[in-house]
């Protein structure tokens, strides 16, 4: 079976990841199962390069039966698109006990997973401009993924509108995503869909970039948030409340899991621009 110990370090290893105290977000914290309620939402397995046997774990949502929507940071790095991307759609994904190491990993992944091409959006430079981040990305299919609902794309601006007076009110949104339950205690339910609400807090901090990010509450705290994002999340939906409407992916989180989370708004002309020419992709 696939070593827990393995994911476990490389969440870890991810802290060290620091831009301005801040570090990529790879699961729903106080959350719940999702079960079928976005069976739209898919486990993203990905392996960087040819010449290492390392995978990595995200998450994306289907816009079409052959486009599916992540975060940059999924689909490349150092400048080059990943070398294999592989996408699950079970709630609750296990593994056989054949699945021993990382080799017997990706020989089951290319045997039973769905196996897609891995487009990062042209100016995605792994954090390099940051706080402009450009971390959007889409899996590309070359057979027709069909699943009971898709999601959709906001209009431009749609996050601007929530951010004062009495809209405020209409703030909350739904994460969904993959993997760890919590940091600090620390404990794992990988492979899990989840799902929390969350809150929208503001689109205009420095930390925002030029308009590319949003913060959103994570855990109870102030922002009376009721769940957040975690390791193994990262390019998962916040739907707006309970739409398929993607209005931004999880990209990265200031206290991983705990503090808040910095998420790359889809309603902006700089994803729509790279995302929409996709939607009429079919191979």
């Amino acid at each position: 079976m696939i070593s827990r110990k393995k994911l476990v370090l490389a969440a870890i290893l991810a802290l060290a990841l620091v831009l301005a105290s801040a570090v990529l977000v790879y699961a729903i914290t106080w959350g719940e199962p999702d079960g079928d309620d976005h069976p739209h939402v898919g486990q993203v397995a990905f392996q960087p390069s040819a010449d290492s046997n390392d995978v990595y774990w995200c998450t994306g949502t289907m816009l079409t039966e052959y486009v599916m929507l992540t975060a940059g940071h999924c689909t490349s790095e150092g400048g080059v698109p990943n070398y294999k991307t592989w996408v699950s759609f079970d709630p609750q994904i296990t593994f056989p006990d054949t699945v021993v190491d990382d080799e017997s990993l990706i020989e089951y992944l290319d045997a039973h997973w769905v196996s897609g091409t891995a487009v990062p959006h042209p100016e995605y430079d792994d954090f390099a401009e940051w706080p402009n981040t450009y971390d959007v990305g889409v899996i590309l299919f070359e057979e027709e993924v069909t699943r009971p609902t898709y999601g959709q794309l906001p209009d431009i601006d749609r996050l601007a509108t929530l951010v004062k007076g009495q809209a405020r009110k209409d703030g909350w949104f739904t994460a969904v995503g993959y993997g760890l339950q919590g940091l600090v205690p620390h404990y794992v339910d990988y492979w899990s869909r989840y799902q929390g609400e969350v809150s929208l807090v503001e689109i205009n901090s420095a930390w925002n970039g030029d308009g590319q990010g949003a913060k959103f509450t994570n855990n109870p705290g102030k922002g009376n948030g009721k769940g957040g994002t975690c390791f193994g999340d990262s390019g998962g939906p916040v739907f707006f409340q309970d739409t398929n409407i993607v209005t931004a992916v999880v990209s990265w989180g200031v206290t991983p899991c705990i503090g808040v989370d910095m998420q790359f708004r889809i309603d902006t002309a700089i994803a729509q621009n790279f995302v929409r020419p996709y939607l009429s992709y079919q191979p």
